[in-house]
């Protein structure tokens, strides 16, 4: 079985450049239905993170503001701009092909959606909630990542929420096989076999790391968060954050 990189030796990160096109070698255009065929469980995060920004979105968000983290082609962007008709929603990402997307996906939302071409290791402005979707594993170096969720807690006003639906995946081998064994066999379920699952797999690990749950809350604790949380799992498909 191919197995992704461990955290050992991860490259420094000043800016996260990153290309989705280049990475899962598509267009853009193509990106939002071949990501429910490599992730099965993405459709199944969007309503559990919808229902936790609820908590803190009140009155449709009037007068609040989301950070949609790496938000690509702006999928979750709408998504939140579309359950919070007062809310405003910026998209940050570095990746100026997706942004094109995702302006032209959420121009319906007019000034409510916002896109701003920089990365999300850079300090954040205050916000109400920060969001992000299959889109944090890019950062390998766990330096970084605990600085960018150092910047997320300094940026959410008290009572804020921060929620991550993403991939963690931990490094008790059997337990690590498992986990990509449940992976393949959902991928299955959308015309890629267990052979070509695996292929991308290894493919992934030159620019993604899926640190174990346990590590990503303990980054959340060091950044401050007093309580942070697992909201919901299906193997290696995991929602979570915390509150401010």
């Amino acid at each position: 079985m191919c197995r992704l990189a461990s955290g050992a030796g991860p490259r420094k990160i000043s800016r996260m450049a990153h290309s989705v096109s280049s990475h899962l070698k598509l267009r853009v255009a193509e990106y939002d239905e071949l990501i429910r065929r490599l992730v099965p469980a993405y459709p199944a995060m969007r309503p559990v993170q919808l229902e936790l920004l609820a908590l803190v979105l009140p009155d449709g968000g009037e007068g609040r503001r989301v950070l949609d983290l790496g938000g690509g082609t702006g999928a979750l962007a709408a998504a939140i701009a579309r359950r919070f008709p007062n809310v405003v929603v910026e998209i940050w990402d570095t990746d100026p092909e997706m942004l094109a997307t995702a302006r032209e996906r959420c121009a319906d939302f007019g000034e409510r959606v916002r896109t701003v071409e920089r990365s999300f290791t850079e300090p954040l402005p205050p916000c109400d909630a920060v969001a992000a979707c299959i889109a944090l594993h890019h950062v390998k170096d766990l330096s970084v990542k605990a600085g960018i969720y150092r910047n997320i807690f300094a940026a959410l006003r008290p009572g804020g929420l921060f929620v991550n639906a993403d991939t963690a995946v931990g490094v008790t081998p059997a337990l690590r096989e498992h986990a990509f064994r449940l992976w393949a066999r959902s991928m299955g379920a959308h015309g890629i076999s267990e052979t070509e699952a695996h292929r991308h797999f290894a493919s992934w690990a030159h620019e993604d790391y899926y640190p174990p749950l346990m590590t990503e809350l303990r980054l959340l604790a060091d950044a401050g968060f007093a309580e942070p949380e697992c909201f919901w799992r299906e193997a290696a498909a995991v929602v979570f954050g915390a509150m401010k």
